[in-house]
């Protein structure tokens, strides 16, 4: 028992006799989990040196955020193996300069609007909690897994940003589809049923609730 303990603690990038959080713990006791740990911190540091110069900074902050917002945030083994998963497919793709992916997709007269997916889902918790703070609701965002941003498309005009994410009120978690604006004020949060959370779904929540300016 002994020497397993020791080897665990030897893999993950943190020290395993110094963990601080139950996530921590649960890394540090599955071999699996702390093999996919070892596998990110690699990844991270490849992804580091494979982007340009300008975009460093935005990787540094989007892996604090993944940290913080979508590791921590994870009860079970599973969640922690589909999240580490997903960052290091990522972070593999990750070279030269890092942008998020604008698609123009929402029907617009004779062309369309442009609906920008976001790399770092966690980006605009801050605002989320402002928003939900102002409109007197008691719960906050612990986590978000998808961003959006409906931008109206010329200089200096409004950005409506809308979002998958975990709420927490007292011990009560829930996942919600959350939007809120730049400029104006908009917000909205609903409960997300089973299978509901698809792009599409989203982008039509945050165009309804939270667009415009």
């Amino acid at each position: 028992m002994a020497s397993l303990v020791t080897n665990q603690a030897m893999a993950a990038s943190f020290d395993c006799k110094k963990v601080s959080t139950a996530t921590e713990k649960l890394i540090c006791e599955d071999s699996n989990l702390s093999s996919l740990d070892d596998d990110l911190q690699k990844g991270y540091r490849m992804a580091l040196s494979a982007v340009d110069p300008f975009s460093k900074p935005k990787l540094i902050a989007e892996q604090r955020n993944w940290v913080k917002y979508v590791r921590n945030i994870c009860t079970d083994s599973n969640c922690l193996s589909k999240a580490y998963t997903a960052r290091i497919d990522l972070l593999a793709k990750s070279k030269g300069i890092i942008n998020n992916e604008g698609v123009c997709s929402i029907p617009f007269g004779s062309s369309c609007r442009s609906v920008v997916h976001y790399r770092d889902p966690s980006y605009r918790i801050p605002s989320f909690n402002e928003s939900l703070a102002s409109n007197k609701r008691s719960a906050r965002v612990i986590g978000c897994d998808r961003l959006i941003d409906l931008p109206v498309g010329y200089a200096n005009s409004n950005h409506s940003f809308g979002g998958y994410c975990t709420t927490r009120d007292g011990s009560i978690r829930s996942r919600v589809k959350i939007c809120n604006d730049e400029m104006l004020g908009h917000f909205g949060m609903l409960p997300v049923k089973d299978g509901e959370d698809t792009d599409q779904n989203l982008i039509e929540f945050t165009d309804k609730k939270c667009f415009g300016g």
